[in-house]
C-alpha cells in the first residue's frame, strides 16, 4: 500500500515538472515578409520609366520650338516678284517667311538672254537672321533692279542650287553672272543702309 501510494506521488510529480517545463522553440524561424515599402523596384522597370519621361519631354520641347508658321506679307511677295521677274512660291516657316523664286538660276546652257546679272539670296524657313533681314531685303533690292535681278531661294527647296555653289549656311547672298558662275558672296547685314553697300561692292565685282 505504501508502495503504491509513493509510486502514485512520484507520477504526480513527473507530470508537474513536465507541466511547468518551457517548450523549446523551433530551431526554423520563419523569415519576416518584407513590408510593401521597402520592395525593391527592379532597374529595368525604372529605365522605360525614365526613358518615357525623356521621349515626352522631347516631343513637348519640338512642339514648342516649331512655334506658330511667320505670316506672309503681300507687300513683300510683290517685290520677290518684281525683283527676280518670275513667280514666287511663299514658303512660311517658325522662323523666317520664304520668297522662294521658281525659276532656275542661270548656267552655261541656259544663261540670262538679257545680259543682267543675278543677286542669289540663299535663306530658310528656320533661319532668324534671315528674318531680321525680311523687313529691308528685298525693299532695299527694289532701288537696284535696273542692273541686277535679286531672287530668294530656300536651300530646303532648292538643294540643287545649294549644292552647286556649295552653301554652308544662311543667309548667304551670291552675286552671279548672266552665265551663273559665281563672281562673289556675302553674308547678312544689320540694317539696310549696310546691305546697300554689300550689294554695291558685289557690282563692283562684277567689272
Amino acid at each position: 500500500m505504501a508502495k503504491r501510494k509513493r509510486a502514485r506521488s512520484e507520477r504526480r510529480r513527473v507530470e508537474r515538472a513536465e507541466r511547468s517545463e518551457p517548450k523549446q522553440v523551433s530551431a526554423r524561424r520563419k523569415k519576416p515578409r518584407p513590408s510593401s515599402s521597402g520592395r525593391r523596384i527592379p532597374v529595368a522597370t525604372i529605365a522605360w520609366s525614365l526613358g518615357g519621361v525623356a521621349a515626352v519631354a522631347l516631343v513637348v520641347l519640338a512642339l514648342v520650338s516649331q512655334g506658330a508658321a511667320q505670316p506672309a506679307d503681300a507687300a513683300t511677295e510683290q517685290l520677290a516678284r518684281s525683283n527676280s521677274g518670275t513667280d514666287v512660291t511663299v514658303h512660311a516657316g517658325s522662323r523666317h517667311v520664304v520668297y522662294h523664286s521658281d525659276e532656275p538660276l542661270p548656267s552655261a546652257s541656259f544663261p540670262r538672254v538679257d545680259g543682267q546679272p543675278t543677286l542669289v539670296w540663299f535663306s530658310g524657313t528656320w533661319c532668324h537672321v534671315c528674318e531680321q533681314m525680311a523687313p529691308f531685303a528685298h525693299e532695299t533690292a527694289a532701288a537696284y533692279t535696273d542692273q541686277l535681278v535679286f531672287v530668294e531661294k530656300s536651300v530646303d527647296h532648292d538643294r540643287d542650287s545649294s549644292g552647286r555653289y556649295g552653301v554652308r549656311g544662311t543667309p548667304t547672298f551670291i552675286m552671279l553672272d548672266a552665265v551663273g558662275s559665281e563672281v562673289t558672296r556675302f553674308h547678312g547685314s544689320p540694317n539696310a543702309t549696310s546691305f546697300a553697300a554689300q550689294i554695291e561692292q558685289a557690282l563692283a565685282a562684277l567689272s
